[in-house]
């Protein structure tokens, strides 16, 4: 068989490939959506942070601009300006939240297109990772996920639509200039807009955040140090805009309470500490020993996994970024791709989600859509994988949390996945 032969052949096998996983994507978004549709028909709602919203939206409406002053029924108001915005125009559409029917279909809504970002993103790591459709079943099977989304209505589903969008992004953003319908000026809107809408997840809860190292690292390798330094300017100059109206009035309230790194969390709810106690899961000590350990996963992922996805070194990563011997580095420094780009931010994003100080049981939602592809590029053999993501699902779905399910989160299912 000629070159030509297998180049033709290569691209039929890629288009077919393309057809099956479009075809296994729209009939699991059509089947979620008559899913989503039952559980909200026939499934009880149950009411445990939405009226707490609603509270802290109603000091807003009524025009208090101290986030000191702003509180519900569960504490006072943690999030950023972004969650207040988005939860005004929900208290607006939703009869100052007391029509739960309403909410739940708009958080469908939100459901649905974060699946739609989520197999968008997936489909773009077609190219070499090549998951099989049927691992996509995966993200339709999570009963807490749906949980989470229709019967409980957390701003962390809402925040993680956002940052998916935003890696969906990056991906147009690495891909256009190689498929030769993007200019440099259309890959800069691309990478503008991905930033934007990481921004705007960042500024409805802090947690996508822990995607910002893996999308930093995407900024270096793409455009450099130059690029770097003007996505982050831009996630600053968008906070500072969409926080304005407090900021203006309250500055320093408004970023002690929004951007509280320090905040201590509930034992009581913890999903994945519980087994360390109360005294050491409350203690600076164990939250320090996370950090640090947080801090040194992403130095391993930095210096040693992430430039091995480009068959690089990471000295060649910092002086490509650099612009250090440009020219002598291009031809074994190749240029980033949407499989490199989306294994970077998902591993960012899951170190995080294993150091963090708690994880309650909305927080699932911050990484469970990124399980098929880690489990896929993970060294876990493929047959034990399903097995792997069982365990995971059904740890997060004992509650309350018990001191052998919290165990097992930790070592049994995160540890070897990472």
């Amino acid at each position: 068989m000629s070159s030509q032969q297998q180049q033709a052949k290569a691209n039929t096998d890629r288009k077919q490939r393309r057809r099956v996983f479009l075809g296994a994507a729209l009939a699991l978004l059509s089947a979620e959506a008559l899913l989503n549709t039952a559980i909200i028909q026939r499934v009880a709602y149950t009411e445990i942070d939405w009226h707490a919203y609603m509270q802290e939206i109603e000091g807003v409406a009524s025009g208090e601009r101290n986030y000191l002053k702003l509180a519900g029924d569960t504490g006072p108001l943690v999030y950023p300006a972004g969650f207040v915005w988005i939860y005004r125009a929900l208290r607006a559409v939703t009869d100052c939240g007391k029509d739960i029917r309403q909410a739940q279909h708009i958080f469908m809504a939100v459901y649905l297109a974060t699946l739609a970002a989520v197999l968008g993103i997936y489909g773009r790591a077609q190219a070499n990772a090549r998951i099989h459709p049927a691992m996509l079943a995966v993200l339709a099977l999570s009963k807490r996920l749906h949980s989470i989304y229709v019967l409980r209505l957390f701003n962390d589903t809402v925040a993680m639509l956002f940052a998916y969008l935003a890696v969906l992004a990056m991906t147009s953003a690495v891909v256009a200039p190689r498929r030769g319908d993007g200019s440099a000026a259309s890959s800069k809107r691309l990478w503008v807009v991905s930033t934007l809408l990481l921004s705007t997840g960042i500024s409805v809860k802090m947690n996508v955040q822990l995607m910002l190292p893996g999308f930093a690292y995407v900024w270096l390798r793409a455009g450099g140090l130059g690029l770097v330094l003007k996505q982050l300017a831009l996630i600053v100059l968008s906070q500072a805009i969409v926080a304005a109206p407090f900021l203006i009035q309250f500055p320093s309230e408004y970023l002690a309470r929004a951007f509280d790194f320090g905040r201590q969390f509930d034992f009581t709810w913890t999903v994945n500490w519980r087994f360390v106690g109360e005294s050491v899961f409350a203690s600076p000590q164990w939250a320090l020993g996370l950090l640090v350990t947080h801090l040194g996963l992403l130095a391993v992922l930095g210096l040693l996994v992430w430039p091995r996805l480009s068959q690089s070194s990471a000295l060649d990563v910092l002086r490509a970024g650099l612009g250090v011997g440009q020219r002598r580095l291009s031809n074994r420094h190749p240029a980033v791709t949407a499989d490199e780009a989306i294994a970077v931010v998902f591993t960012a994003n899951f170190v995080g989600v294993v150091c963090a100080r708690s994880l309650h049981y909305q927080f699932y939602s911050w990484y469970a859509h990124t399980l098929p592809l880690l489990l896929h590029i993970s060294y876990i053999p493929m047959l034990a994988q399903p097995v792997l993501w069982l365990m995971i699902e059904y740890a997060w779905n004992v509650y309350p949390s018990t001191t052998i399910s919290s165990l097992s989160t930790a070592s049994e299912k995160h540890l070897p996945l990472l």
